[in-house]
């Protein structure tokens, strides 16, 4: 589906979109899907592979065509295959690499034999 060695802009504008549901199905009959994020093309890939997967179904990723691509709805599979490009960016290389302190849940500390 890709042109594999074709650039992506990951800092184009992109809208992470999603579709109204009835039990994790996407409802049709004119429905529009809503905005969830608005961010760039790379923002929007990460937004959406942080969601629940049961649920990743009802999202779509809506963006200006590239030359690596040439539609602009971009769905949950779409997305995954552009993040596993070598040249995605992490967020060590978008200067966002933090440290962060997590406290151990009581549940963690618990051993095999309780």
């Amino acid at each position: 589906m890709f042109k594999e060695y074709s650039p992506i802009v990951y800092d184009a504008p992109a809208d992470l979109k999603k579709w109204p549901s009835l039990d994790g199905k996407r409802l049709n009959g004119g429905r529009q899907p809503y905005l969830v994020f608005n961010g760039t093309l790379a923002d929007c890939i990460r937004e959406l592979l942080a969601k629940p997967l049961k649920g990743i179904s009802l999202h779509d990723i809506v963006t200006e065509p590239q030359p690596a691509f040439d539609k602009t709805v971009l769905s949950p599979g779409d997305a995954a295959e552009i993040a596993m490009r070598k040249d995605f960016p992490n967020l060590e290389t978008k200067g966002l690499n933090r440290a962060v302190s997590v406290a151990p849940s009581p549940t963690s500390a618990r051993t095999c034999g309780g």
